[in-house]
């Protein structure tokens, strides 16, 4: 992860009672502690949501640090650092697509080696029972028939609990735009549970 230092010395922190608009401002001066400050206040949030997302935690790690990297390298192009949540949130799922599509490609030629470890089934607790282990495996192998936007937007909203204005901002959408997909994911894992027998 990035491990930034201040140019005083203090150390990094979430850097309460400064806002991200100060923090922005500061980060865009050179002042890593900001930059510092801004990643740990706002990691957490992108990493669990990315992990949802791609499944697996290795490439999560790696696409948290590259959106981070990305986004300090970028940060004269964000017009208001108020809006730093949703800006990181749409690199980071940029990134996601990024890695899907290629996964995508290396699972056609059989040279995906990655291991599934963040889904549904592999998050559940110890001890849980296996027709449920089995029923959230099941769920795991519906999402990743989804369209890509609708996987993300079901996720984001349904799972990681995110508001619609909040999802819409990051996917980069107009909230009625996001509604839709989140109705057609809705629909489509609802069609693809009755199809198996699952209770609602």
């Amino acid at each position: 992860m990035l491990a930034l230092v201040s140019r005083e010395g203090r150390p990094a922190a979430v850097a309460e009672g400064i806002d991200d608009e100060t923090l922005v401002e500061r980060a865009r001066g050179g002042d890593r502690w900001a930059e510092e400050a801004l990643y740990r206040r706002h990691a957490s949030a992108v990493t669990s949501a990315v992990v949802r997302l791609v499944g697996r935690h290795a490439d999560a790690d790696d696409i948290v640090q590259d959106t981070f990297i990305i986004a300090f390298g970028r940060l004269e192009t964000l017009r208001a650092g108020s809006a730093f949540r949703a800006w990181i949130s749409r690199i980071a799922l940029n990134e996601v697509r990024r890695h899907l599509r290629r996964r995508k490609l290396l699972q056609l030629v059989h040279l995906d080696r990655g291991v599934d470890d963040a889904g549904f089934a592999a998050r559940a607790v110890d001890g849980t029972r296996p027709d449920l282990r089995a029923e959230l495996a099941e769920l795991d192998r519906i999402l990743a028939t989804l369209p890509v936007e609708q996987r993300l937007v079901g996720l984001l909203h349904r799972v990681e609990g995110w508001s619609i204005r909040e999802t819409a901002d990051a996917v980069d959408c107009s909230t009625a735009t996001m509604k839709r997909r989140l109705s057609a994911a809705d629909s489509a894992i609802d069609v693809a549970r009755s199809g198996r027998g699952w209770t609602t």
